[in-house]
């Protein structure tokens, strides 16, 4: 079993080329999620990989992280779900909100996915709903909570944060930012600029 690879990215997309050699490259599948964050053509990556085997095939899948990889051999472990119907599923969510869909058993959200069906959806809730144990949902539960975060942040609290460990109250300084944005709106594009711009104005 080929348990990861190093390699460097010859091929983006949901079908990568990895090369390990100079004489050696792999076709690896990839969600499109995952594919999203492989690095540029050129830089080296680490995928954890699942081979599946056919009679008339090999396949490698590759997976930034050994969560999404426990997923995909979760998935395909329920009859009716195939190694493609697996990464279609995880091209549309997380690993982590997949075992909550599975857990709490949410088949709307699971029917939302590429290749599930409403049938689909109650077999794997029937069969994983149980399998899914409280360390997936920790993970879903800090997924979303760092989503939340990073959705929350903007320039201007950025800004704001900058200010206040210099020890200014953040509504004086988010006084002083508005000012100087609106003396200068491009000040926003230049997070270190806009701070020194609205320092000035105090």
């Amino acid at each position: 079993m080929i348990a990861y690879l190093d390699g460097r990215v010859m091929r983006g997309g949901t079908e990568a080329v990895i090369a390990l050699a100079s004489a050696l490259g792999l076709d690896v599948l990839l969600s499109s999620r995952t594919a999203e964050r492989l690095p540029a053509v050129g830089e080296n990556v680490r995928l954890w990989t699942h081979l599946a085997v056919r009679e008339d095939s090999w396949t490698l899948f590759g997976f930034l992280s050994t969560e999404e990889r426990d997923m995909f051999r979760l998935l395909i472990s329920v009859s009716g779900v195939g190694p493609k119907v697996a990464l279609g599923m995880l091209s549309g969510a997380s690993p982590a909100d997949l075992a909550r869909f599975l857990r709490t058993g949410d088949e709307k959200s699971l029917v939302r996915l590429h290749g599930i069906g409403k049938k689909s959806a109650a077999r794997l809730v029937v069969e994983l709903g149980e399998r899914v144990g409280d360390a997936w949902l920790q993970t879903a539960g800090a997924d979303a909570r760092r989503g939340s975060d990073e959705a929350a942040r903007t320039p201007l609290t950025d800004a704001v944060a900058i200010l206040g460990a210099m020890g200014l109250p953040a509504g004086q300084a988010e006084r002083a930012l508005l000012a100087a944005r609106d003396e200068e709106s491009e000040l926003t594009e230049d997070l270190e600029s806009w701070v020194k711009a609205a320092l000035r104005s105090i």
